[in-house]
């Protein structure tokens, strides 16, 4: 293996080129988790909260956004914020 040190500059600005767009990437990925991650437990916290008319929607809509967001990700707690969150109320304090 040949591990002699460069001095081209064009090879050092390519280098340093895949290193920015590596940590550009890697920062996007980490925003698009952290993003997901919060939507996940904002709809978390509002199923459990809410009182809904029929005791099996809260059940249901608990599994789905508990077990859907391993398969799907923010999909299907995203449906919920649309969707569920209208047919149930929160409690009076």
């Amino acid at each position: 293996m040949d591990y002699t040190y460069t001095t081209d500059p064009a090879a050092a600005a390519a280098g340093t080129a895949a290193v920015g767009v590596f940590a550009g990437v890697m920062i996007f990925v980490w925003i698009l988790a952290i993003a997901t991650f919060v939507v996940w437990l904002w709809a978390l916290i509002d199923v459990i909260r809410r009182n809904f008319t029929n005791p099996s929607d809260k059940t249901l809509w608990l599994i789905l956004v508990v077990v859907g967001a391993f398969f799907l990700g923010p999909i299907l707690p995203i449906v919920y914020l649309i969707v569920g969150r209208k047919k149930g109320t929160l409690p009076t304090k």
